[in-house]
């Protein structure tokens, strides 16, 4: 179904509402879906040279990333941290 559609659809029981609010739900709600559904899955390359400053565990990253499922550095894998991280590795 097309997005004008389900606009419509939502006009019929909703007279009042107006079609760019209709169209923000209907978008967040998508947005929502495909997250918990984990329907997206795309690949996201981050090189900056300040990711790889040495004993640094924990570095900012992109707000678009929803989860993390796999870490390369230069073609080799990155094993995943398991317990509690140490004092200084959050900077």
């Amino acid at each position: 179904m097309k997005q004008s559609e389900l606009i419509e659809m939502v006009q019929q029981h909703h007279p009042d509402a107006n079609e760019t609010n209709i169209r923000r739900s209907l978008n967040r709600a998508q947005d929502d879906f495909s997250a918990k559904t984990k329907i997206i899955d795309a690949v996201t390359e981050v090189t900056n040279d300040d990711l790889t400053e040495i004993g640094k565990r924990y570095y900012p990253l992109p707000p678009d990333i929803l989860e993390i499922k796999r870490v390369e550095l230069e073609n080799i894998e990155i094993p995943r941290m398991v317990g509690k991280p140490v004092e200084g590795d959050i900077t």
